[in-house]
């Protein structure tokens, strides 16, 4: 199941790399390298660290039910370790950093990947809203886009888009049944495992205890707003490093509206097609976005996103790496961590 996972995974990528870079040929694109202003890109990554800082900052608000008084610098490295794991198959790096905050910590894995469910939960709604406004109120800027293999794009995110609020309602009615009907579900839970071995029946009620712990901060409504508004100055974080990319290409004809339409194509892509590290997906949706729907040349938006997507995963890969010499994190911790969705 493993392997044909990994396989899958490998198709996708190979898949979307050929969808980018279909027609432009190695020397256009060195040739393309020449033409960007990469000072600008200093700029960018002050601004991506500053984010992944905010995220560090959401995340302890989200685990202080857990623990209170956790220090951001004790949340920051798990996190930056975690997200340079997604360049594993899987979005192994999700697990990862739930691993490394338990053991940090002293908490319980399922209640520490709990937070990371909920804090994925968050920045899904808030691409939900963007999108959504995007579609009520700008829908035509999306019929200029074509189609990506043989769907028009206004249809990728219209089915995107209910597909992704089906789930999002299952999930926080699925919390909030967890957290107000706990021993009802339980209950529900023995019956159905009833036959299993004691051993396995008690580690899963377990797990569903220690999870729901993470699930805390759902109840209480001060700390929900601020997440939002947290998550929301986030959104903005993120849309003004895409800013600084703008920059360092030149693009000072396309609207602060394109930034919106970048980040949603983005972010529906890397969802439906979760490839390790975003790659292939995410320069898949630079083409789909500046090419094909603000008609900048497609060289320039290959060129877009192979370098964009080189500054961003540098950031997390060298911060990443920093972090594990720095705290001696052995590569069976990680690979302990990375294994822990199975």
């Amino acid at each position: 199941m493993k392997n044909k996972h990994i396989i899958i995974t490998l198709l996708i990528t190979i898949g979307a790399l050929y969808y980018t870079f279909k027609n432009i040929t190695l020397g256009e694109l060195l040739n393309a390298f020449y033409l960007v202003h990469y000072p600008s890109l200093i700029l960018a990554v002050i601004v991506i660290i500053l984010s992944y800082l905010l995220r560090a900052i959401r995340w302890k608000y989200l685990v202080s039910p857990l623990k209170d008084g956790i220090k951001t610098s004790n949340l920051f490295s798990p996190l930056m370790i975690g997200f340079m794991g997604n360049l594993l198959p899987a979005r192994a790096g999700e697990f990862i950093r739930a691993y490394l905050l338990s053991k940090k910590e002293n908490i319980s894995f399922s209640s520490s990947f709990a937070t990371v469910f909920v804090e994925r939960l968050f920045d899904l709604l808030v691409l939900m809203l963007i999108m959504a406004w995007l579609l009520i109120f700008e829908s035509d800027i999306f019929l200029l886009a074509g189609s990506f293999k043989d769907r028009t794009i206004i249809s990728i995110l219209n089915k995107f888009g209910w597909m992704t609020l089906a789930i999002s309602v299952s999930i926080i009615l699925f919390s909030y049944l967890l957290l107000y009907f706990n021993d009802s579900f339980l209950n529900a839970i023995r019956f159905i495992i009833r036959y299993l071995p004691d051993r396995f029946s008690y580690s899963i009620i377990e797990f569903i205890n220690s999870f729901t712990q993470g699930l805390g901060i759902l109840k209480d409504i001060k700390s929900l707003f601020l997440i939002s508004i947290l998550s929301a100055v986030l959104w903005v974080f993120m849309a003004f490093t895409y800013y600084t990319f703008y920059l360092a290409f030149g693009f000072n004809g396309l609207s602060y509206l394109s930034i919106l339409v970048l980040m949603v194509i983005i972010g529906v892509l890397i969802s439906i097609f979760p490839t390790p590290g975003f790659l292939g997906s995410y320069q898949a949706a630079c083409v789909i976005s500046l090419h094909e729907i603000y008609n900048v040349s497609e060289v320039t938006a290959v060129n877009f996103g192979v370098i964009t997507w080189f500054v961003q995963m540098g950031v997390v890969f060298i911060l990443g790496l920093f972090f594990i010499f720095k705290e001696n994190i052995s590569f069976s911790e990680l690979t302990k961590g990375a294994m822990s969705n199975e």
